[in-house]
């Protein structure tokens, strides 16, 4: 860190004082920061074994015309700071401005007197008996640095004189195998770039380095803002497609065919091959749909909050990151959240898609037995309902339209996307520079935010910044807002937020994270450290009283269908079907319909029942996976990604990496769809001879079957109860959420989530070393110390350099 000619003497603990000398240059915190491959992180802690070190470059107006790079270049670090008195009285805030003719600087050492952190910190005689503060002065030096002013001056004048300054490089920590990656490229030209108009009302100070959003050149070197998941891409949704014009070819065809012949095919009896075909084969079809058009649905969840963030609309931009879930939570009811975020057609769509579910249970009341012919010539043949046939048309070609626009709506919008982004490490690329993170309120306490911050003009996209248009970086941020700025009230070290209204600033005490008028440190101390602060969420329908009933009202169901079944034979001898019985003339038979849609419907809300229970488990497992006592490894915790697997997939993953609860809970939310196949398949209107009346009878091995699958959902209510490690502070829906557990995270600073592009290189810099040594790397999810220097929840490395371990509660995992 160059602090020019600053002549910082002794501090004392109780008056700080900073003497001011005059100084033409100054080199800020931000201009590694915001650089997309030169910057270091705000995160580093002492535990990086690479010495820190800056390189200032010559005042422009001192440079040789010709000069030798190496006399460019000169090493400086922080010398061991001692006390000093203060000469400014206790009541008057002295803050950094760029404005200000003294600037904090700082008299340059000899080039041997270079010492790394760790070196200094063991010389540094610390103020408090017993407690180390020298990572405390480091950080408040290094922010009281960020004169983005001269920087901006200095930028200037290295590009008008075409010079190049030298940046020291970036040692990455133990532990990651690989080496700080840099573009490749020069820089494009200014005019190359096209900044969107700004949308936000808040008018930025020209002294500050705000961001500002652009739109990088149609080249190779960056990529373009337009990636949809698998399942939405044109290849698959137009097989979806093509599948349900066969449906409704098929379902035309049979209703013509059947009401313009006798029938369609001879009757032969229960449990037979044509049984098969026309009892259980259309409903095995829909299924097959539904469970594509579930992974369809899941995708549009998955990408719709990003979408938003990237589009131009500026008010559904600043409520998409905390009000849309990025996984379905409820399949029961549709889904009208989308209109609330301007996506309207989106959500007509999603009504579509829960109107399809009724597709099930109709197919398995699509085929009917019926009389055809006079007298001694009369046959039972099978045929068609016209009702139910030309009601299946019309879902199917509603489903038709609301897929060609989910295919059109993410081929013709911009995303905002260059991956797959469904894993922590993927939320951790995207907020590694971003500059709104002040603005949340320990949301890793609270559960949510400030109101404030559901305001703000979150964007995402390519970002610069004001000082340096030069610098194209990616990520989530808020438009016209500058970076942190640092100030010293009462000896205290404070960040200064933007309000929207700039007569009424307010400043947020670092320590406390509250007003200055509070004094809240020790409850929030206590807050994240208590086990009902750690364990204080988890769905509603997985807390302990529900899965109680759950289980106990599936076990007493499933004994009370048993016994109905098997006592008095009812099934298999047949009984009343309380309703008329022939069919008529359109091949509808009002017993035949109730006793196949009713019991298929039941198997339907059964399966919808477990979709949530599945999904939920998926999303918690990484989670679980961090709050094992030894925490895990990144393949298993910030890569590990169920909710964008396909169903078989997420259990053979699950399966294979021991995480056998949710490959269980997935299995069972995929054999669960034979419910409702089954179900509408088994009783049929028959009539006896030896009784002389109509009768429904069940195909008894189809019933068994059920019976079988019966018990096994209803068992598997005994296997879904959470451990205590799936136990977070808050919920895990929004990507809102996801950001309060890593918005203070020193691995938002950490190396190997710097100058990500791809996701190839994200999971190469955290799985491609040698497995030795990336089982010494580990996560975990606990209380750890963060950027700000206070305690916080959520996630971290497990161990870092210089620090003891996180805290992870321990107890009945």
């Amino acid at each position: 860190m160059n602090l020019g000619g600053a002549n910082l003497k002794s501090v004392n603990a109780s008056k700080p004082q900073l003497l001011h000398t005059d100084s033409r240059q100054s080199v800020t915190a931000s201009d590694d920061y915001y650089s997309s491959s030169e910057h270091a992180s705000e995160g580093s802690s002492s535990d990086d074994k690479a010495t820190i070190k800056r390189y200032q470059t010559l005042e422009p107006q001192r440079r040789p015309p010709h000069g030798n790079p190496e006399q460019l270049q000169s090493e400086a670090t922080l010398p061991a700071v001692e006390p000093v008195k203060t000469l400014e009285p206790e009541h008057k805030t002295m803050s950094v401005t760029f404005d200000e003719s003294p600037t904090v600087t700082r008299k340059p050492e000899p080039p041997n007197a270079g010492l790394s952190w760790n070196q200094t910190g063991s010389e540094i005689s610390p103020p408090t008996p017993g407690v180390d503060d020298s990572p405390y002065i480091r950080f408040a030096i290094e922010q009281l640095t960020r004169d983005e002013e001269l920087l901006g001056r200095r930028r200037g004048a290295v590009r008008e004189s075409q010079d190049t300054i030298l940046v020291s490089p970036i040692e990455p920590e133990e532990g990651t195998a690989y080496r700080a990656q840099t573009r490749p490229d020069s820089p494009p030209r200014r005019d190359v770039w096209r900044t969107f108009p700004p949308v936000s009302s808040v008018e930025s100070n020209p002294t500050n380095d705000v961001f500002v959003p652009v739109e990088p050149p149609k080249d190779h070197r960056y990529s373009k803002l337009d990636f949809v998941s698998a399942p939405l891409r044109p290849l698959s949704l137009t097989l979806l497609i093509l599948c349900c014009l066969l449906m409704i070819a098929g379902l035309i065809f049979s209703n013509v065919w059947s009401s313009r012949h006798n029938g369609l095919w001879q009757y032969d009896g229960v449990g037979t091959s044509r049984y098969f075909v026309f009892e259980f084969l259309p409903q095995l079809l829909a299924s097959v749909i539904i469970l594509w058009l579930l992974v369809v649905e899941s995708a549009v969840h998955r990408v719709l909050p990003y979408s938003v963030l990237a589009s131009e609309r500026a008010t559904q931009r600043s409520r998409a990151m905390h009000g849309l879930a990025l996984f379905p939570t409820n399949f029961l009811i549709p889904n009208l959240s989308f209109f609330a975020y301007g996506e309207p057609l989106l959500g007509v769509c999603l009504i579509v898609f829960w109107l399809s579910l009724f597709t099930v249970p109709l197919q398995s009341s699509f085929f009917q037995t019926k009389l055809y012919g006079p007298g001694i010539h009369a046959g039972w043949r099978w045929t068609a309902s016209q009702p139910v046939g030309w009601t299946l048309v019309a879902l199917y070609a509603l489903l038709v339209m609301a897929l060609l626009y989910v295919l059109l709506h993410f081929r013709r919008r911009r995303t905002g996307l260059i991956w797959d982004t469904g894993s922590l490490a993927d939320v951790l690329v995207l907020l590694e520079k971003s500059n709104f993170l002040s603005h949340f309120d320990r949301p890793d306490i609270t559960g949510g935010s400030t109101k404030s911050s559901h305001a703000r003009d979150y964007r995402l996209g390519y970002w610069t910044t004001s000082s340096g248009p030069e610098d194209v970086f990616y990520g989530i941020g808020e438009e016209n807002v500058s970076s942190r700025h640092f100030s010293l009230a009462g000896g205290k070290l404070m960040e200064k937020t933007v309000e929207d209204t700039p007569a009424d600033p307010r400043t947020l005490d670092l320590e406390s994270q509250r007003g200055l008028g509070t004094s809240t440190t020790e409850i929030l101390q206590s807050d994240v450290r208590s086990a009902t602060a750690r364990y204080r969420w988890i769905p509603w329908f997985l807390q302990d009283t529900y899965l109680v009933a759950w289980a106990v009202i599936a076990i007493v169901l499933t004994i009370a269908f048993i016994v109905v079944s098997f006592v008095k034979q009812a099934v298999r001898t047949g009984f009343p079907p309380l309703l008329p019985a022939p069919t008529t003339s359109q091949g509808f038979s009002p017993a035949d319909f109730l006793y196949s849609f009713l019991p298929s419907l039941i198997g339907m809300i059964l399966f919808l029942l477990w979709q949530p229970i599945d999904l939920y488990f998926r999303a918690l497992q990484p989670f679980a996976s961090l709050a094992s006592p030894h925490g895990a490894i990144a393949e298993h915790s910030l890569l590990l990604d169920y909710l964008g697997a396909l169903p078989f997939e997420v259990s053979i993953r699950a399966a294979l990496a021991g995480h056998f609860k949710v490959a269980w809970i997935s299995f069972v939310s995929i054999i669960s769809i034979l419910l409702p196949i089954l179900g509408g398949g088994i009783f049929t209107a028959q009539f006896v001879i030896s009784k002389q009346d109509v009768l429904m009878r069940a195909c008894m091995p189809a019933y068994y079957a059920l019976v079988v699958f019966v018990i096994i959902y209803a068992l598997s209510f005994l296997v879904i109860w959470p451990t205590r490690k799936r136990h977070l502070p808050h919920d895990i829906r929004t990507l809102a959420d996801l950001i309060g557990f890593v918005y203070q995270s020193p691995l938002l600073g950490d190396p190997t989530f710097r100058g990500i592009w791809s996701k190839i290189d994200l999971v190469t810099r955290l799985l491609g070393g040698p497995p030795s040594e990336m089982a010494k790397v580990r996560y975990g999810f606990g209380v750890y110390v963060g950027r700000d220097g206070k305690e916080h929840l959520g996630v971290d490395r497990l161990q870092r350099q210089g620090s003891g371990e996180m805290l992870i509660a321990t107890g009945w995992q």
